[in-house]
């Protein structure tokens, strides 16, 4: 027994738009400052950014896994601080729709991965069937919401379709994009209404980002903005929402 907490959670969105990659990416920086071991694994695997997020353009990628061309530690591209990403394609649409021997291989790579605190799985946006299959394997489930009503309309969707499909009950909600913790609130708490009406799952408000112009900067230039800014509105929002999954 190694005492590693082996953590698998996804972050998923309703919609694009929402800031999911840049959470990802950042959260994953953070988790690794804090030396917590991290992959992330990039599930968008037709039109995947992770790499870009980092500024990395890797050698392989998880179709060369899947296909059986190269073991996984092989595919595995090294970010900042040792964070380890598992990179997805770009424009390849081979993968849009994993089959079930497809879904059998990527889970025992998943699970071959030795020494772990987190493995983050940055889904696509929507309801596709990949995206019901990731957050279905994952212990924890992160919803990224905005303000913005589709954003909401979607979510609430998101949360309907994987109780449905994959039984979830328990859905963590992250609003970004947002003035202050009062807007996130309120937010959260529009969500909370509509799902308590229909639908009988938990929703947990987990905490939330500001907007905050120092993200956009940083995503321009292809930098981490919670290395680039650590003292900024966001960084430290989202410090406390990664503190906040270590005590979980």
């Amino acid at each position: 027994m190694d005492g590693k907490r082996k953590k698998t959670i996804s972050i998923t969105s309703g919609k694009g738009g929402v800031g999911k990659s840049s959470i990802v990416s950042n959260m994953a920086y953070l988790l690794d400052r804090m030396n917590e071991v991290t992959y992330i694994v990039d599930a968008d695997l037709a039109l995947g950014n992770i790499d870009i997020m980092f500024g990395i353009v890797p050698r392989y990628n998880i179709k060369d896994f899947i296909d059986g061309k190269r073991d996984l530690k092989e595919i595995v591209s090294r970010g900042p601080n040792g964070i380890k990403i598992i990179p997805a394609t770009s424009g390849g649409y081979e993968l849009s729709n994993l089959s079930d021997s497809e879904k059998n291989v990527f889970l025992s790579g998943l699970r071959s991965i030795p020494d772990y605190d987190f493995i983050i799985i940055d889904t696509q946006a929507g309801l596709s069937s990949n995206v019901i299959y990731f957050n279905s394997i994952c212990e924890e489930m992160f919803l990224i919401v905005t303000p913005d009503p589709a954003s909401l309309t979607d979510s609430y969707a998101v949360i309907k379709v994987l109780n449905k499909k994959t039984g979830r009950k328990n859905f963590n909600v992250i609003v970004n994009m947002v003035k202050d913790e009062a807007e996130g609130l309120d937010v959260y708490k529009k969500l909370l209404s509509v799902t308590d009406r229909f639908l009988r799952v938990y929703i947990e408000f987990y905490g939330y980002i500001p907007l905050d112009r120092n993200v956009a900067d940083a995503t321009k230039r292809q930098k981490l903005w919670t290395k680039e800014y650590p003292l900024t509105a966001a960084t430290l929002a989202l410090r406390d929402i990664c503190l906040r999954l270590l005590r979980s």
